[in-house]
């Protein structure tokens, strides 16, 4: 970044925006804002430069964010909005949305949303945004939440932590979802967990039955759902102990959460 100076109608076109649409302004908003200044590949040359200065920072094609001088080249907005941003029909879950309720402390530079359709990552300023597909019968389970004076999508906690096991089945997953729900049992919504559980798979709802019953949370509406199956399932590929009740294979391992 060379050139760190604004001309006066260069600051006057990002102040100008700014008041009209915020920090988050698109290329065809730019392009209108800067009609009495340039033309249309002046403009064009413009926010190539400003984007190299930092000014401006590119979210996607044709969408950017408006930097000040205190954080010029750096994204001043949450991460939360960034990933509702590179993709409007998806919502954050797993630990980031986890991490917004106070439930999962550790520093992540990861933002981890679901979404429709298959995305490739996304690294601005050191972050970096994946999107997991699902299909759409699965997209539940979020909440609108004001951030930065706009509305993302962030899934309650509840669909956070079944995300975490129906998505990506591993030890470190189920031992992730054993620890929050011991430590927050408290604070979850475990009517909610039924209604969302619900409509999943069997193996899903088989796993949180099982994980309900060794710490102790009342299973018996998930019994109900999986009780006329002569199905069995695996909590992880490798699994070899049998809970009868479940018909269901799982590591005894967990057997520590009792």
């Amino acid at each position: 970044m060379n050139h760190t100076i604004l001309s006066s109608k260069q600051d006057e076109l990002l102040e100008n925006l700014i008041v009209k649409y915020n920090k988050i302004v698109t290329f065809e908003q730019i392009l209108l804002e800067s009609k009495k200044f340039w033309d249309y590949k002046q403009t064009k040359n413009l926010i190539t430069k400003l984007v190299k200065n930092g000014w401006l920072i590119r979210i996607k094609k044709s969408l950017y964010v408006i930097s000040d001088l205190s954080t010029r080249g750096f994204l001043s907005i949450s991460p939360y909005k960034v990933a509702n941003l590179l993709v409007p029909e998806s919502y954050v879950s797993f630990e980031s949305a986890l991490q917004k309720y106070g439930m999962f402390d550790q520093l992540t530079s990861k933002t981890i949303s679901v979404s429709l359709k298959a995305y490739k990552k996304v690294i601005l300023n050191s972050n970096e945004y994946s999107f997991v597909k699902t299909k759409p019968e699965f997209y539940f389970g979020w909440q609108d939440i004001e951030i930065d004076n706009s509305i993302v999508h962030i899934a309650t906690a509840e669909k956070a932590l079944i995300d975490i096991v129906n998505f990506r089945k591993s030890q470190y997953s189920l031992d992730l979802v054993f620890e929050k729900l011991i430590e927050n049992r408290q604070n979850l919504d475990f009517d909610k967990f039924d209604d969302y559980l619900a409509r999943l798979s069997l193996a899903t709802i088989k796993i949180f039955g099982l994980v309900f019953d060794i710490i102790g949370i009342k299973s018996n509406k998930l019994l109900i759902k999986v009780i006329a199956s002569r199905s069995t399932h695996k909590m992880l590929p490798d699994d070899n102990k049998f809970n009868s009740k479940w018909r269901l294979y799982y590591d005894p391992y967990f057997d520590k959460y009792r």
